[in-house]
């Protein structure tokens, strides 16, 4: 019998179920499992790959990734401690509203901001190789179910793969908010993160070439003591395919009015704010269906390597195939 607290007139949904791990497939690959891994305590893990791409990340989700050292940082590199503590504002968030039953109900999968709400299971999976993780979270009141995973491509850095699937009767109208936040600017070293975060945070500068949905996360100057120009030449950027009609978000400002219900706008130019990309759309998903769609995300890209994306977004059917390891690309 499923236990239920009370406060006031409104029960909290507590889901049964004990910490097991088990091997299971998925895409045809092996995976260990862990279900109701949100039971335990918050623990660390470790995402490999063959190239200079390094991702430590916690079971609360919230992570930190780059290529080579910390000072190519795509996410802020901090100390276990607090990378378990920014969950909410640090790596994947996800927001739905759904139409459910004559409602519209919100959803916020993986955050505590739902704990109690409804009746969830969660589960933690990584391949065999070490290169894959996979987030789950079944909403049994919403018969929905999302999941996400991280791995990594030498060519685009790290690839973020998100599926909503509808396991009940009847189809569901969906408002998703999606994406990935508290990216870094590229060229900002370690110590400097840690120091004058403030200050740093002063010189963020987020754009979006709508054409193409390419994000940049640079800084407007590199911060120096110094009276002397220090251009920022490269660049963290970010983008998405496999959501059609959606607008994008480069920055968190706008997730309270999604989550009332209000309308969003698409931001082009976004300066002195954390940098963020979030994917906002509408669609109907039917029973037994599942949408999905990838959010790529790299640091130390130069002028060159910024054209060479944004041409390759405007034909987004030939990058799909070029994405490295086809397990990940969008079927």
């Amino acid at each position: 019998m499923n236990p239920s607290l009370h406060i006031g007139t409104n029960p909290l949904r507590l889901s049964p179920g004990a910490v097991a791990g088990q091997p299971v497939n998925q895409d045809g690959q092996p995976f260990y499992q862990i279900a109701n891994y949100d039971r335990m305590r918050p623990f660390f893990l470790s995402v490999v790959s063959s190239t200079d791409l390094w991702m430590f990340i916690s079971s609360t989700g919230a992570l930190t990734a780059g290529r080579r050292n910390p000072d190519l940082a795509l996410f802020p590199y901090a100390t276990e401690d607090k990378i378990h503590d920014s969950a909410e504002i640090t790596g994947s968030k996800t927001v739905i509203l759904a139409g459910h039953r004559g409602r519209c109900r919100l959803w916020e999968p993986f955050s505590d901001r739902c704990r109690g709400v409804y009746r969830i299971r969660r589960n933690l999976r990584k391949n065999t190789w070490g290169n894959q993780l996979v987030f789950e979270e079944a909403n049994e009141d919403l018969a929905l179910t999302f999941r996400y995973g991280w791995c990594n491509s030498d060519r685009f850095g790290f690839v973020r793969r998100a599926w909503l699937a509808n396991a009940g009767p009847a189809s569901v109208k969906i408002r998703l908010l999606d994406g990935i936040q508290n990216l870094m600017p590229c060229g900002v070293g370690s110590q400097f993160q840690i120091e004058k975060s403030v200050l740093l945070d002063a010189y963020k500068r987020n754009e979006l070439l709508p054409q193409s949905g390419l994000a940049l996360f640079r800084l407007s100057s590199i911060p120096i003591d110094r009276p002397e120009p220090a251009e920022a030449l490269q660049t963290t950027v970010a983008w998405a395919v496999g959501l059609d009609r959606c607008r994008r978000l480069l920055s968190g400002t706008q997730l309270d009015r999604f989550r009332q219900g209000l309308p969003v706008r698409q931001e082009t130019d976004v300066r002195a704010e954390r940098g963020a990309y979030f994917l906002q759309s509408e669609f109907t998903l039917r029973p037994g269906k599942t949408a999905e769609w990838l959010i790529v995300a790299d640091v130390g890209r130069g002028p060159s390597g910024v054209v060479e994306l944004d041409q390759l977004l405007r034909r987004p059917a030939r990058l799909r195939p070029q994405i490295s390891h086809g397990q990940v690309a969008v079927r």
